[in-house]
């Protein structure tokens, strides 16, 4: 009976961080283009067009065209 109590009260500890984690978005600078000096990029307004949150991943490959 202890145990179960424990895995329960665990369980509700646990729930909120992984429904973050599985909110979390992963992004890609510069979408298609990615991070890139070819080309003219605006990363400012890509940036802007973006609704960040906590636990969000921001991924910048480099481009091997450089």
């Amino acid at each position: 009976m202890a145990a179960e109590r424990i895995v329960a009260q665990a369980l509700l500890i646990l729930m909120p961080a992984l429904l973050r984690l599985s909110l979390a978005a992963v992004y890609k600078v510069g979408d298609s283009a990615g991070w890139t000096t070819i080309g003219n990029i605006d990363y400012k307004q890509w940036a802007a067009t973006k609704t960040f949150q906590v636990g969000d991943v921001i991924r910048s490959p480099i481009s091997r065209q450089q």
